[in-house]
């Protein structure tokens, strides 16, 4: 990055109009110039002290070295776009009054479905 020298005032290029006295309102301070000098050091906010352009060309800078350096295949696409999604807590679980085995509410228990699936088969076999 190259040096770039500093103007004297770079608050005049920043904001012209808040430097220069409006026509409408008397400038009814006058401070010498050493004053000036002395207070602007002291009274210019941060901000105005930062070489702003040369800060944003540096972050232009990274912000365009910050690409991929090799194209995405084909297969690692579609893997991570078909890649299972996470599972859900399962928190509504109740115990089945029947059997005392843990259920899903509003589930039909296995263990009695199987028994009954069991008692139908032997029904209909005699």
């Amino acid at each position: 990055m190259a040096l770039r020298l500093v103007s004297p005032n770079p608050l005049l290029q920043i904001f012209p109009r808040l430097v220069v006295p409006s026509k409408s309102l008397p400038l009814t301070i006058s401070l010498p110039s050493q004053h000036q000098v002395f207070l602007s050091a002291f009274v210019r906010p941060v901000a105005f002290a930062l070489n702003v352009p040369g800060l944003l060309s540096d972050l232009w800078e990274s912000v365009l070295r910050a690409v991929p350096k090799k194209k995405t295949s084909h297969m690692k696409k579609r893997h991570r776009q078909m890649a299972g999604k996470a599972l859900k807590d399962v928190r509504n679980l109740n115990t089945c009054p029947a059997c005392g085995q843990i259920k899903r509410s509003h589930v039909l228990c296995q263990h009695c479905v199987e028994n009954i699936k069991k008692q139908w088969g032997k029904a209909q076999l005699s």
